[in-house]
């Protein structure tokens, strides 16, 4: 009973003593009574509380103001009070309680600034955890409950990381780290380059270094590493590469640590919420200093760096259209690189130091500054001022700067001398070099130079240089050689000669390849019938009728051809009472009937046609002209139009014909964008107005970017045909069966098709 006494005041020790450590290195301000804030030492925590079941569906950033994690809930609780005072809190700076265009209750938490956040759901209560980003490591950023938990684990590690698993879903990356057992978290954020870093205390990591190249939803690579062995604990870091702070979730599993990103979306009050594009998959990395060369304070055992992905070859330059780059492409990338012809950017390489000062004259620092650099100094009368501030490892050089605009005072650097004065008197002192730099290039000599161009033109590039010269200088023009004679000073003249340079490159020529297809397939079907009769009664037959009248009847079924032009066939009899043969026929049968005296006979003839056909015309101008050229091409005939004004004969060529116009131009990524005007027009004999025959135009134009040596379609056209023409003889084409024999048939099917394919290449 004793011994179980004694352990439970141990355990009620170690419980006082644990939260005494962790509210040392935290603070707790509540707020109100369902609204509080937690401040750690790498995070700020925001706790709402109700006593209703509530939980977030999803956050993000909204859209503006961009510094605002939206919170959507599945209900909004009406005992969660979000009154309270925010002035005292670091991050926050405001919370609201609002409905979107779509009734979703969401709560919107401002922030100075995006930074990375993840949310925690707990049933009853929210916990939104915002990581604090931190400019280095010069502290190592630990909470007293990090150490605690490190301590009861023990110091001797037994963890490992045996590898990296990365999964990528449509909304979602999942990052797991194969650990052998439950490891310990510490997540904090490094800026300048934006990166989100978890160590894995008390863990080892199996093998080598390794890199692994994300490119979606904002994460650009992850790098993982044994940072440190020991002093005092065992780390494996996790290097997250960010492109912008992003909501994410660490998870603990039974198969392992799993860190989850999730696509990012905008959010607007008054609109719908829409999606935010997802990184290129081929967006370069970029250079970034490992954080594992950071040391922490009183740290004396040499660490494992991460290794630089730029020197394990990851920034290898990338193929162009799946080929790798050819010494010609490449040479076409470097003239499209920027060149800097005068260069005014401010660098700074000064001993980075970490000065604090308070109050302190500005005299005195800048002679701390200048021990520092090694330079002598000389003060201006004018000279006045103080300096407070606190900087950590800025280069010299930029502090000095800083120090000096805040005080508006302004320095010169000869040799190793440091003069400080004031900005006005700086001011015109240089007014006054000016002046006489001035007085000096008008009086100074003049330097006369010829420059012969090669591959541009000697008026286009006088316009271009005629802004750069002295009012002392003159430009001429030698049309004749292509020769620019510059006559101006020293220094224009070295400026004018790196502007030639640059203007007189050759131009990349392209070939555009056009392809015009045209197909054409016809089809007709005709059927016809003819047929006629004849009868006579007649006493020189020995037919004749019993009557009185009519005592002789004759019957002619049969067209009678005297002076008249029949279509079809003639007959035994001359015609046919019933001529509807077919348009146009290759076949025909004819029968005729008749009795033995031949008083009563019946002719019959069948006509009919099926013609099918296709038909298949391929065009393939080709053309090459120099970059931003217009070039052209045309084939074909000029039509003659006379026209008659004020009895004045004028005579105008219209062009039926084959042309092909083309713009290219090439750009920093090797394709090309082209502006394309095609014509395939072709005159129709066979339908002539006043002799002249009328044009059938084909034409289409537009701009498009096409791959070096790729082929596009730029236009097509598809046409129908289909008619078909029937002749009867009125009311007897509806006897059932019968009245096959008073009609024929007659169809025509015409299909055609236009495309048009082009195809550049860049001549390397």
């Amino acid at each position: 009973m004793k011994g179980k006494k004694y352990l439970e005041i141990i355990a009620f020790l170690c419980i006082i003593t644990l939260a005494s450590g962790f509210s040392a290195s935290s603070s707790t301000v509540v707020l109100t009574d369902s609204l509080s804030l937690q401040y750690n030492t790498t995070n700020t925590q925001v706790r709402f509380e109700s006593e209703t079941s509530f939980h977030v569906m999803r956050s993000y950033y909204s859209m503006e103001p961009d510094s605002t994690i939206v919170l959507e809930l599945n209900r909004l609780p009406s005992d969660l009070n979000l009154q309270a005072d925010f002035t005292k809190s670091p991050l926050i700076q405001d919370i609201q309680a609002v409905n979107n265009e779509n009734q979703t209750p969401s709560l919107l938490l401002q922030l100075p600034q995006k930074m990375p956040f993840t949310v925690f759901n707990n049933g009853k209560s929210i916990v939104v955890e915002i990581n604090q980003t931190q400019k280095n490591l010069n502290e190592y950023p630990l909470s007293q409950h990090i150490k605690d938990r490190i301590i009861h684990q023990g110091m001797d590690s037994s963890l490992y990381l045996k590898d990296i698993e990365i999964s990528k879903g449509e909304d979602q990356i999942d990052v797991k780290a194969n650990v052998t057992d439950d490891p310990i978290p510490n997540v904090f954020v490094l800026d300048n380059p934006l990166r989100l870093v978890v160590d894995l205390h008390n863990t080892l990591a199996s093998g080598n270094s390794s890199h692994h190249t994300i490119n979606k939803y904002g994460v650009i690579q992850l790098r993982t590493g044994q940072f440190q062995v020991s002093n005092p604990y065992t780390i494996t870091r996790m290097v997250f590469d960010l492109n912008e702070p992003l909501f994410y979730k660490i998870n603990h599993k039974e198969d392992g640590l799993h860190i989850t990103f999730y696509k990012n979306q905008e959010f607007h009050l008054a609109e719908p919420v829409p999606e935010v594009p997802s990184v290129p998959e081929k967006q370069p990395v970029t250079k970034e200093e490992t954080p594992v060369q950071e040391k922490p304070k009183n740290q004396t055992q040499e660490k494992p760096q991460l290794e630089d992905p730029e020197k394990n070859g990851q920034n290898k330059p990338e193929k162009l259209n799946g080929k790798a780059e050819s010494n010609g492409s490449q040479s076409q990338q470097i003239q499209y690189e920027p060149q800097t012809i005068s260069d005014a950017e401010t660098r700074y390489t000064g001993q980075p130091i970490s000065p604090k000062f308070k109050d302190a004259e500005l005299r005195d620092v800048v002679m701390v500054i200048s021990e520092i650099a090694g330079l002598n100094v000389i003060f201006d009368p004018g000279v006045s001022g103080t300096v407070t501030c606190d900087f950590t490892d800025i280069p010299w050089d930029q502090f000095l700067d800083l120090i000096l605009k805040t005080n508006k005072q302004g320095k010169v650097i000869e040799g190793n001398v440091l003069r400080i004065a004031p900005i006005s008197v700086l001011t015109r002192e240089q007014e006054e070099q000016r002046e006489l730099a001035e007085s000096q290039e008008l009086s100074g000599p003049i330097l006369v130079r010829t420059f012969t161009l090669s591959y541009s033109k000697a008026g286009e590039v006088e316009s271009l240089l005629r802004t750069k010269i002295s009012s002392r200088g003159e430009i001429i023009v030698d049309n004749r050689t292509n020769t620019l004679i510059i006559s101006d000073v020293r220094e224009k003249m070295n400026l004018a000669e790196k502007l030639i340079d640059v203007f007189d490159t050759p131009t990349p020529q392209v070939s555009i390849e056009a392809r015009i297809v045209e197909a054409t397939s016809r089809f007709i079907r005709n059927l016809g019938i003819q047929w006629g009769w004849k009868g006579i009664a007649d006493p020189f037959y020995g037919n004749q009728t019993t009557l009185q009248f009519p005592h002789k009847i004759l019957v002619d079924g049969a067209q009678v051809p005297q002076g008249i032009t029949t279509k079809g066939i003639g007959g035994p009899l001359g015609g046919y009472g019933i001529n509807l043969p077919a348009p146009e026929f290759a076949g025909v049968a004819g029968f005729s009937l008749a009795n033995i005296t031949d008083t009563f006979r019946l002719d019959l003839a069948l006509s009919a046609l099926e013609r099918s056909g296709s038909g298949r015309i391929i065009s393939a101008p080709k053309i090459t002209t120099q970059n931003n050229q217009e070039a052209e091409i045309i084939q074909g005939r000029q039509i003659p139009v006379q026209t008659v004004a004020n009895f004045t004969v004028t005579t105008r060529y219209v062009n039926a014909a084959l042309e092909l116009r083309a713009t290219p131009q090439i750009t920093a990524e090797g394709t090309i964008i082209m502006t394309i005007e095609i014509q395939n027009n072709a005159a129709d004999f066979s339908n002539l107005v006043n002799g002249i025959p009328p044009i059938i135009r084909q034409s289409a134009e537009t701009t498009v970017m096409v791959p070096d040596g790729g082929t596009t379609v730029i236009g097509g056209i598809y046409r129908t045909e289909d008619s078909i023409t029937r002749e009867r003889i009125p009311f007897l084409h509806q006897i059932p069966i019968l009245g096959n024999l008073f009609k024929s048939f007659s169809r025509t099917k015409e299909n055609r098709e236009l495309l048009i394919f082009l195809t550049p290449r860049i001549i390397r």
